[in-house]
């Protein structure tokens, strides 16, 4: 086993099957990562990232993804913005989720999060096919989205939440980034639940969705809404406190 990077942030969903603990890279602004079993410490956790991103693309597009996922659904249970609206993708990978947000704002922007650049080369490269030249890679840091402040609509984020390390500080950040009367979407998947093998991290790596309230809270967010129609993922819609 390789040595477990002492990062303190995010990632994207991607594969346990596909990830090993490495040796970190350095420490670039880079675009996200994905899912693994953790190394022991006080921040364990999955590992933040992995060797071939490229090859993690046909994962999280595997066809077979939409039946639990469900991801029309999600959108269309999302606070709708407007066709203007600048919105955030974090974790977005492949843009499996990014180019459907596209869609909805199509007078707008959507920043695709992540901190590995594979993925940066792969929007640049699809996102005309898929008619949507607003989404605009965006890449961050472990530890921060490096959004601009008070500027989104709409931050949005599926499978990512535990993969960050110090989540109370990054949220923090995020919610800095939104506007006044803007929303934070988070999806991840349950403890326990029982997903097809291979798609999540083990179950002593998620978070309840009971914890993640009440790191939330602690970050300056408010529930607004909670949808329950996910087979395996928690689902949330936040505010910023008062």
């Amino acid at each position: 086993m390789g040595v477990c990077p002492p990062f303190t942030a995010m990632q994207v969903a991607a594969y346990p099957s596909a990830m090993a603990c490495k040796l970190p890279r350095i420490a670039a602004p880079l675009l996200l990562v994905a899912f693994a079993a953790g190394c022991p410490g006080k921040n364990s956790g999955p590992p933040q990232h992995y060797d071939d991103p490229r090859a993690m693309i046909e994962v999280f597009e595997d066809p077979e993804r939409d039946a639990w996922q469900q991801p029309d659904r999600v959108v269309d249970a999302l606070p709708a913005p407007s066709k203007g609206a600048t919105v955030a993708d974090i974790g977005a990978g492949s843009g499996y989720f990014t180019r459907r947000l596209a869609l909805l704002v199509p007078e707008g922007r959507v920043y695709a999060v992540d901190v590995d650049g594979e993925f940066e080369d792969y929007l640049l490269e699809q996102r005309e096919e898929w008619g949507t030249p607003n989404i605009e890679p965006h890449l961050a840091h472990y530890d921060d989205p490096m959004l601009p402040q008070a500027g989104l609509d709409l931050v949005f984020s599926a499978n990512t939440y535990a993969y960050i390390r110090s989540r109370v500080p990054y949220f923090t950040r995020v919610r800095s980034a939104l506007k006044t009367d803007g929303r934070l979407v988070l999806l991840d998947f349950r403890p326990d639940a029982t997903p097809p093998e291979g798609i999540a991290p083990a179950p002593q790596h998620r978070i309840s969705v009971e914890a993640a309230k009440r790191e939330l809270a602690e970050a300056g967010f408010v529930v607004e809404s909670e949808e329950t129609f996910l087979p395996h993922q928690w689902f949330l819609v936040l505010r910023p406190s008062d």
